[in-house]
C-alpha cells in the first residue's frame, strides 16, 4: 500500500495505540507469566512464553519504526 493510502486508513494515534497495547501486554506478561512459579520450574513453559514475548517485542519495534517514518514530517 502506498504511504498516502495508509494515512487515509490509519492515523498516528492508531500506531500510538498499538504501541501502548503491546507495551501493556509485554509488561503484564513479564509480571504475571514469567514471574509465575510454574515458569520458575518448567523450563519449556518459560521458553515458549519468552519466544512469544520476543515476537511481540519485535512487533513493537516494527510498529514504532513505521510510525516514526510515516509521521515524522508532520
Amino acid at each position: 500500500m502506498a504511504n498516502e493510502h495508509i494515512k487515509e486508513l490509519l492515523d498516528e494515534f492508531h500506531y500510538h495505540e498499538i504501541l501502548d497495547r503491546l507495551h501493556m501486554i509485554l509488561s503484564i506478561s513479564e509480571d504475571h507469566l514469567l514471574q509465575h512459579p510454574v515458569c520458575k520450574v518448567e523450563r519449556d513453559v518459560k521458553q515458549n512464553i519468552e519466544k512469544a514475548l520476543e515476537h511481540l517485542a519485535e512487533a513493537y519495534q516494527i510498529a514504532g519504526n513505521i510510525s516514526h517514518k510515516r509521521f515524522k514530517d508532520e
